[in-house]
């Protein structure tokens, strides 16, 4: 297990959440989150966050939007894209 810090983790809290990370990268959130109390509350808003929206959007968006709008988080997130 590699040790992450905050930044690190809260730029992947998303990525987590949808089951894209590797078990590796997983079990790094996970420590982190279990000994951050700022970090947890972030993944608790996250998780809530994300319960709304699934519950408000009854139709998935059409493939080409959500690609690119998860690209454009990528990009924010890797500070290639100012915000």
């Amino acid at each position: 297990m590699t040790e992450i810090n905050c930044e690190e983790t809260k730029a992947q809290v998303h990525e987590f959440l949808q089951n894209e990370l590797t078990k590796d990268e997983v079990q790094d959130i996970l420590g982190h989150i279990a000994h951050c109390d700022s970090c947890e509350a972030d993944y608790d808003f996250e998780v809530a966050f994300n319960k709304v929206v699934k519950e408000s959007c009854d139709e998935a968006p059409p493939q080409e939007l959500a690609d690119r709008i998860l690209q454009r988080i990528r990009a924010i997130n890797s500070g290639e894209e100012k915000h």
